[in-house]
């Protein structure tokens, strides 16, 4: 994994409980990577970016969507086309 350009990458000062900063070292000592580089490794597997594959973050706005949400939330499906 490469770092992003230093020019466009957000920064954000980390404080971190005791012993961590020793235990990333570490980490990243055995993964052959920087600190920082370590850290953002670790917060993209927890934290992944919403994908339009799986349509994470994307809402349906449609009507009939709306009509089906509202019906969940009854317990019933609605489907329009029926």
């Amino acid at each position: 994994m490469s770092e992003p350009h230093r020019l466009t990458a957000d920064k954000i000062m980390l404080r971190v409980p005791d012993g961590m900063r020793e235990r990333i070292k570490a980490a990243a000592a055995d993964s052959r990577r920087s600190m920082n580089s370590e850290i953002v490794f670790h917060l993209e597997r927890a934290l992944p970016a919403p994908s339009a594959a799986t349509g994470a973050g994307f809402a349906d706005t449609t009507p009939a969507a709306a009509q089906n949400h509202a019906a969940l939330a009854g317990g019933e499906i609605i489907n329009p086309d029926v």
